[in-house]
This record gives structure tokens, sequence and C-alpha cells, in this order.
């Protein structure tokens, strides 16, 4: 078998190996986010099959018929295989998202909260002021206890809503655990932050109620305006008051001392 015929014979069992791989994928329909790759894998199948039927013709009529198929379906493979590299990487978005949001609230979880509110310290102008609060459901077990926990996961999810709604643009909140949630707000003062609170407690108040469920919050609040401020203690000193708070009749908000000071204790 000549060199030509050998080429030839290899880029028709090509054209058709893609072809059949591009209908199996279409047809076994797991991957939809793929499927623009792989029609376009089907066209440049069949650009490949012209240039081959053209190539195999030999003629001076079919020569620039074959040049023009066979640049075709290398663009067409080089667009296909872009597309699948970029569905690739939408779908790890997508498992990175996930993996960053808690699956009841839509809020970031505890390990994601800890980095975005880290790396906002750590880039901060601390003259400006922050301010990180603790935010701890009061009569929450209670609701799952007589209810059932489809009643608690809604509480968390209005909960969440209570919180997100009166997010600004460069703050962060997270659920941290069971029904204890976090929020950094960033180049925000202490009265600005008491405000923010402040709503969401309403919020949360009369949401729950509207849904037969005596469920109120109770808030600990810690500024921090020192570069030297770590998350970990301004955690500790939110929670310091957050403590305070529960001692002190519940449904309530409390500011913590100096985040140094609870760091200590």
């Amino acid at each position: 078998m000549g060199l030509s015929a050998f080429a030839t014979s290899a880029d028709l069992a090509l054209a058709l190996s893609i072809a059949a791989l591009t209908v199996t994928a279409l047809r076994s329909g797991r991957r939809p986010h793929r499927v623009r790759s792989w029609l376009v894998f089907a066209a440049a199948s069949l650009a490949l099959l012209a240039h081959t039927i053209f190539d195999a013709l030999g003629s001076a009529v079919f020569a620039n018929a074959a040049a023009i198929s066979e640049v075709l379906s290398l663009g067409l493979f080089a667009f296909g295989f872009a597309l699948l590299y970029g569905a690739d990487r939408d779908q790890m978005r997508t498992i990175e998202t996930h993996a960053e949001r808690d699956a009841t609230t839509g809020l970031l979880n505890r390990r994601a909260f800890r980095d975005a509110a880290s790396a906002i310290l750590a880039r901060r102008d601390p003259s400006r002021g922050s301010v990180l609060a603790v935010l701890d459901l009061d009569g929450f077990k209670a609701v799952n206890d007589s209810r059932g926990h489809p009643a608690g996961d809604q509480i968390l999810e209005l909960v969440a809503a209570a919180i997100r709604t009166n997010l600004r643009v460069r703050d962060v909140a997270g659920r941290y655990g069971g029904d204890e949630f976090v929020i950094f707000l960033s180049d925000c003062g202490l009265p600005e932050a008491e405000r923010i609170l402040q709503r969401v407690r309403k919020i949360i108040s009369s949401v729950s109620t509207a849904t037969g469920s005596a469920v109120t919050a109770s808030v600990g609040l810690v500024a921090s305006d020192r570069a030297g401020d770590r998350l970990d203690d301004l955690i500790r000193a939110a929670d310091h008051a957050l403590l305070d708070s529960k001692h002190s009749g519940k449904d309530q908000l409390r500011v913590a001392a100096d985040p140094a000071a609870a760091a200590s204790r």
C-alpha cells in the first residue's frame, strides 16, 4: 500500500471512529454541558470524511475541495476541543462552588468563610474598621424536636435569607455549624454593624413567628481596627459576647470588649 493510500485509509478510519464516539456520547445523555463540543466533533468528522473522499478521487478538480475540507476539519477539531475544555472548566467551577457552600442555607460553609474572612483581613485598611458577628438561634432545637428537621431546615433557610438581604457587596457570611452563623462586615463601623444586625434579628423573629415557630437570635459583635487582629481572636471575642447575650436572657445583641483581651481568656 502506498503512502497516499495509507493516509487516506487512516483519515477514513479516524473520521468513522470520531463519528461513532460522537453518536455514543450524544446518545448517552450523561453530560449535556458537553453536547456542543460533540456536535462540533461530528461536523469535524464529516469534514474529514469529505476530505478523504476528495483526496481519494485524485483529480486536480477536487484538489482544492480536499484542501478546504482538510483545513475545515482541523479548525472544527480545534474548536471542539476548546469547547470541551471550557465545559470541563465550568464543571470544575460548579464543583468548587458547591464545595464552598452550605447545602441547606447557600451561605459559605465554615472553611470557605474562614478563607474569605482571612483574605479580607489580610488586605484591608485597618483604619477603616471591620466588625465580626456571631449569631446563634434561640429556640431552634425546640423546633427540630417538635416539628422535625424539615421545619428546622426551613428556619435555617429563612435566617440565611435575612442575613443575605442585609449584606453589602464587600461582606461575607457563613453557616459556622448547627444554628450558628458568622458575618464579617468589611469597612464598617460598630454603630452601622449594630443597625445591620438588629435588622437581621428583627426579621428573623418576625418571619419565624409567621411560620409558627418561636425562634429568635442572639448576637455577639466585635470591632476590629488594628492590623494585628487575627480571625480566631475576633471569633473568640464575638463568641464571648454571644454567651453574655445568652446568659442575659437571649434575643439580644452584645458588643465584645477588646479581641486581644478575649484571646487571653
